[in-house]
């Protein structure tokens, strides 16, 4: 009976020692935003004042890239390479998988402070692995929330990314699992439902029967 309690209670502390993470109780926002948006968030978000450029940075590459959460805390200095006026990141997860190098230009809005978070990246005691973003994953949630708000939580801006591509009509199905590493066609049927641009089309059909 004893050697029973002294097990339960070792899993109900175990159990209160694991960190959880937060829950979307605000509801899981879908809809995508422009820049704008962003922007208004970068320059008037809630960002800490000792970690400002960590945080901005980590919400930059969030936004441009549209990796996922783990994918962006993954990536150390060497991930990053800079040339020819473009900033390449081997964004290739580390448990494994194939993916081809992703690259924007560094003239892309606050593009620079990745640039320069980067450069200030070093190793040390407390960042073994020379980590640029050297936070854990609570954190990285809390980051996009205080800057974009209660709603919104780091795999939106993949999300977003994704559904913003899938806006342009041009954009084919080789591309997006170019860039987001996927291995089917069936894992870009969620985003198109995203978009809006396939609603707008059958509207301007339906104004057509009137003409």
């Amino acid at each position: 009976m004893l050697e029973n309690n002294i097990k339960l209670r070792k899993t109900y502390i175990l159990r209160k020692e694991v960190p959880t993470l937060p829950k979307y109780k605000y509801g899981k926002l879908t809809a995508p935003i422009d820049f704008k948006t962003f922007k208004d968030a970068m320059e008037n978000g809630k960002f800490a004042k000792s970690k400002m450029l960590s945080h901005k940075s980590f919400l930059t590459f969030l936004y441009w890239f549209g990796v996922r959460k783990a994918e962006a805390l993954e990536r150390t200095k060497e991930d990053f390479i800079l040339k020819d006026g473009l900033l390449i990141v081997d964004a290739t997860p580390k448990k494994g998988g194939e993916r081809e190098s992703l690259e924007v230009s560094v003239e892309y809005p606050y593009v620079d402070l990745i640039v320069e978070k980067i450069k200030r990246t070093r190793r040390s005691l407390s960042n073994n692995e020379g980590r640029v973003w050297n936070f854990s994953a609570r954190t990285a949630i809390n980051v996009v929330k205080r800057a974009m708000g209660d709603r919104y939580y780091p795999h939106f801006f993949r999300l977003n990314r994704a559904t913003r591509f899938l806006e342009d009509p041009t954009t084919t199905l080789p591309e997006m699992k170019a860039w987001f590493g996927w291995k089917t066609a069936k894992t870009v049927d969620p985003y198109v439902g995203y978009s809006r641009r396939h609603i707008r089309r059958q509207r301007e059909r339906l104004k057509r029967e009137l003409e």
